[in-house]
């Protein structure tokens, strides 16, 4: 009551660390469904990417957390069970399905864009009738991948500044633009996935009727629970940290965070070393935390960059969009959490012709005897989660010797 909670650098990384749900013992191969729904309930988002030199991000950042669990568990809570739903939440996420009605502003805004507006009227001009076309051929046949349109409407590729093996996202397509346009503004939601094609389908199709029948909250309203559950999956943070998580307007979130703070909802605290203000959730874990994880370079404990200065003193080197020859580090590299520390960092890659998880770079952040050995034993564990009989160590980066050796 007396001002803001004083925070040491030590309890805000154990705060960040606990909220991302590296606070407990990994259950590995005997996780269970409710471990799944757990996890996306404490993050609120998971980040999917199109990247699979390794396994896809969505996947990794729940091994990152349980350990080698069954795969299927996650497609079985989104695609199955209904308990999660794919959106726009930090970028293209998984998002626990209670989300749904604090999305529908997002929704709504998309369904409203500028940029949504002018691609109907081209599309009105180019291609007459073309949008209710497809969306009628949904209606009628859905689920559809835009492959699978009677007319994909597919248009010449053009020349990108990025590495070509980063842009494995489809873009050139009519078809495609359509489909992710509906399903920006909620009318087409992701039913399941073809190898990673998204299958669309009309929403009242995918999400339950039970969260399509709750009420749409006011903007203000469906923010500010965006912002708490935020708050809820970062433990302490900085207004600019707490935007970025869902993506939120930085005034929408300032308004918000005011808010909040008035109903006792989050604590206005002052962070050892920190510059700006911050928000502590009420009763939030700050427990040491002793965990062994890879981070999928996708991983929500990293999407802010200055935090990841802030909490661990590192520097998130992200090159999968960089050209091969001005990568520092490499092109699929997950950062090495070892206790409460961002130790090393690696780049990784499922070799699947030759049944070999290749290290194609290792790198230590601070020497220590330790780190060569737990890197080893985690590179194991996820070597026989995807399905790979051996491992390689390249001889590129300072810590490339000794984990060889100790793998």
């Amino acid at each position: 009551m007396g001002g803001p909670v004083e925070v040491s650098r030590d309890e805000a990384r154990r705060v960040a660390l606990n909220a991302q749900g590296f606070g407990l013992a990994r259950p590995g191969a005997g996780s269970k469904p409710r471990d799944v729904r757990q996890i996306l309930k404490n993050l609120g988002a998971v980040q999917i990417d199109a990247v699979n030199v390794l396994a896809r991000a969505h996947q990794v950042a729940l091994y990152s957390r349980l350990g080698p669990y069954p795969v299927g568990l996650l497609d079985d809570h989104v695609y199955r069970r209904r308990t999660a739903f794919e959106y726009w939440g930090h970028a293209a996420s998984i998002l626990p399905i209670e989300l749904h009605p604090a999305m529908r502003w997002r929704m709504a805004e998309y369904g409203e864009n500028k940029h949504w507006q002018a691609y109907k009227v081209r599309m009105e001009e180019e291609r007459p009738g073309y949008l209710a076309a497809v969306e009628r051929e949904v209606t009628e046949h859905g689920p559809l991948t835009f492959g699978e349109l009677t007319d994909p409407a597919r248009r010449d590729k053009t020349q990108t500044k990025y590495a070509a093996s980063s842009v494995l996202w489809e873009r050139w397509s009519d078809g495609k633009s359509t489909l992710e346009g509906l399903f920006n503004a909620g009318v087409l939601a992701v039913a399941g996935r073809r190898g990673f094609e998204r299958l669309y389908d009309l929403t009242e199709r995918v999400i339950p009727p039970d969260i399509l029948s709750l009420p749409t909250p006011e903007p203000a309203d469906a923010q500010r629970s965006l912002v708490l559950r935020a708050a809820g999956a970062l433990g302490v943070a900085t207004a600019k940290d707490l935007a970025d998580y869902f993506r939120m307007p930085a005034a929408a979130t300032r308004a918000r965070l005011r808010e909040l703070v008035d109903g006792g909802n989050l604590l206005p605290a002052r962070v050892e070393g920190w510059t700006d203000s911050c928000f502590l959730v009420p009763g939030a874990k700050s427990s040491a935390v002793d965990a062994r994880a890879l981070l999928s370079p996708f991983d929500s404990l990293l999407w802010e960059r200055s935090r990841n200065e802030r909490l661990f003193g590192f520097t998130h080197s992200f090159e999968l969009y960089v050209k091969p020859e001005k990568r520092q580090y490499g092109y699929y590299v997950l950062p090495f959490l070892l206790g409460e520390s961002l130790v090393g960092r690696v780049d990784l890659k499922a070799d699947r012709e030759r049944n070999t998880l290749l290290v194609l770079g290792a790198y230590s952040e601070r020497p220590s005897r330790t780190i060569p050995a737990e890197l080893a034993t985690e590179l194991k564990d996820l070597a026989r989660w995807l399905e790979l009989g051996t491992i390689d160590v390249t001889d590129r980066g300072d810590l490339a010797p000794a984990l060889r050796k100790a793998v």
